[in-house]
């Protein structure tokens, strides 16, 4: 990206508000031993290190490109961070009403709250507006429904499905899906409810479903058997076993570049309560990952981004923040 694209971008956000005015900075308390992953632990609270050691730090509209959000739900978070030498956490809790953790119908909507550096620490800081071109940035993106689906812990099995939805709804038989044994690709024809094709050859599909792997699902279940591309293609969204935490680590270079990184290195925990969402990143400093911002600087950009579910908030829009200057 061009210096000239870069100052008409700044230029284009003071307009709307998005002044370095609004900047905060965040001083990471520095401890010694294990910091605490769970959000609500007194580590994080009013009996902890980090207590009166917090920042508030204002969202905005995200007004930069389509689609517009002039009015999000969330107006302030409040940022707490911590470091032992070897791992960096950072704290959001901000105020919710609504938990919004669950996405299975089309009309659900869940929390989400990132935090992005840059992944290159010398230099000018890339675009706010999740980097540019040759310009990336690590995004740590955290998922109510990841949470309640205990990603990292439960596997597939916590996962939320249509009949946690819809109570009543009827379980179709086999010749309403496509099977494949255990949920893999195998380029085989998928079998009719009897195993055969209608002209009375044997189909090559998997038909006799008391042979068929642990994770094929009969009907509709949760380990989702019946013919789940996501699944099959290793797609995390849609394999909870591939998760080590509610948090997703990323990569962009700019909108509409958003990448799942192939090693995950961030863990996390959300709890709400209270009327409250409260949030644990964590990552180690320093690690081999050439996609992972790398802290060794003692102090690195950071902007913050927070969905609410109930107001249908997702992909750009959103409350956000410009850099702010995370200290550690």
């Amino acid at each position: 990206m061009s210096k000239k694209t870069v100052v008409f971008m700044m230029l284009f956000a003071f307009v709307l508000g998005l002044t370095s005015a609004n900047a905060a900075t965040i001083k990471a308390v520095k401890v010694q031993g294990n910091i605490p992953i769970n959000a609500d632990d007194p580590f994080w609270t009013r009996y902890g290190p980090t207590f009166h050691k917090h920042v508030v730090v204002d969202l905005d509209p995200q007004m930069i490109t389509n689609p517009m959000w002039p009015a999000p739900a969330t107006k302030w978070v409040n940022v707490r961070a911590a470091t032992n030498g070897k791992e960096i956490a950072v704290r959001l809790s901000w105020t919710d009403p609504t938990r919004n953790d669950i996405m299975v119908r089309s009309q659900q909507y869940k929390d989400q709250a990132a935090i992005m550096f840059p992944v290159n620490q010398g230099g000018e800081e890339p675009p706010f507006t999740m980097g540019g071109d040759g310009e990336r940035v690590n995004i740590w993106q955290w998922k109510a429904t990841w949470d309640k689906e205990g990603a990292g812990t439960t596997g597939n099995a916590g996962m939320s499905d249509m009949e946690d939805q819809y109570k009543f709804m009827a379980m179709g038989s086999g010749s309403y899906y496509m099977y494949e044994p255990s949920g893999k690709l195998t380029g085989k024809e998928p079998a009719h409810a009897s195993g055969s094709k209608e002209d009375g050859s044997k189909s090559g599909g998997a038909g006799d479903i008391s042979k068929r792997g642990s994770y094929v699902d009969f009907g509709m279940g949760k380990n989702e058997g019946v013919f789940n591309p996501g699944r099959a293609t290793g797609n995390m969204l849609s394999d909870a076993s591939m998760r080590i935490s509610p948090v997703e680590d990323l990569n962009a270079e700019g909108f509409s570049t958003l990448t799942t990184q192939a090693h995950q290195d961030v863990q996390g925990n959300g709890n709400w309560s209270n009327n409250r969402w409260s949030v644990v990143f964590k990552r180690s400093l320093t690690n081999s990952d050439s996609n992972d911002t790398q802290f060794s600087g003692g102090k690195t950009p950071m902007a913050i981004a927070v969905w609410n579910g109930q107001n249908k908030e997702r992909n750009g829009q959103k409350g956000v923040t410009q850099w702010n200057e995370l200290q550690y």
